[in-house]
């Protein structure tokens, strides 16, 4: 689908909802400092800007495969204006693809019948800012190692057993990384995202290659997962 133009519905209605999100960098001081303020504002709008062309799209976009979405009830959602505040709160601290996708698939999650609640939805943008790209893509791992190896194109190594560290070893972002790994691992525990006691632990082949998610590590991963709808 196109770009919708400027100004559009759909990007007036995400504008309107974001606007006390929005926070443009003083211009004070030197003339140093105003040069620095300037061109950091103008990379904020330009960042905010296709941040919110590309909502307006998704929003469109689910509009289209949703009987009676409109705008305007959209507009009117105080829990649709929560989650495009925090959502745009997150946006506007990173350029990383994968974070973009979660927090814009996160909006759209709170629309469906199945949305979480309305502390667990604020909890998840939270976990989405406060993680990296790689704390996004370990989880996912976790949930589903053998996925991750058949959508790379590697083969899964034939271990007979081993700490999920030792599948971690075989992909190329992780490979000698053990520091960093176990270190992302600890976060997503600490966040009740994971059940099993580490990366390391001593596990036979066969449950090497089960999920090592919680039930809130599935919800939350569902959350920032495209709409199925």
């Amino acid at each position: 689908m196109d770009k919708p133009p400027k100004k559009s519905a759909s990007r007036e209605v995400v504008e309107r909802v974001v606007e006390a999100a929005a926070g443009l960098v003083p211009v004070a001081g030197s003339a140093l400092a105003v040069a620095f303020a300037t061109a950091m504002g103008w990379s904020y709008n330009r960042r905010m800007d296709q941040w919110l062309d590309e909502l307006a799209v998704a929003v469109s976009q689910l509009q289209e495969r949703t009987d009676g979405l409109s705008f305007e009830d959209l507009a009117g959602n105080d829990d649709f204006v929560d989650a495009v505040v925090a959502a745009t709160r997150a946006a506007q601290a990173t350029h990383a693809d994968d974070k973009l996708t979660a927090l814009r698939n996160g909006v759209l999650n709170t629309l469906g019948p199945d949305a979480p609640t309305l502390d667990e939805q604020a909890r998840f943008f939270r976990l989405v800012e406060q993680f990296t790209p790689a704390h996004l893509r370990l989880l996912a791992f976790l949930d589903d190692p053998g996925a991750l190896f058949d959508a790379s194109g590697i083969a899964r190594p034939a271990i007979a057993a081993g700490g999920r560290s030792s599948l971690l070893e075989h992909l190329p972002e992780f490979k000698d990384r053990r520091d960093w790994y176990n270190l992302l691992g600890r976060d997503l525990a600490d966040a009740g995202l994971t059940n099993f006691s580490g990366l390391n632990t001593m596990q036979t082949g066969p449950s090497l290659w089960q999920s090592g998610t919680s039930e809130l590590g599935r919800r939350f991963l569902t959350f920032i997962r495209e709409p199925t709808c």
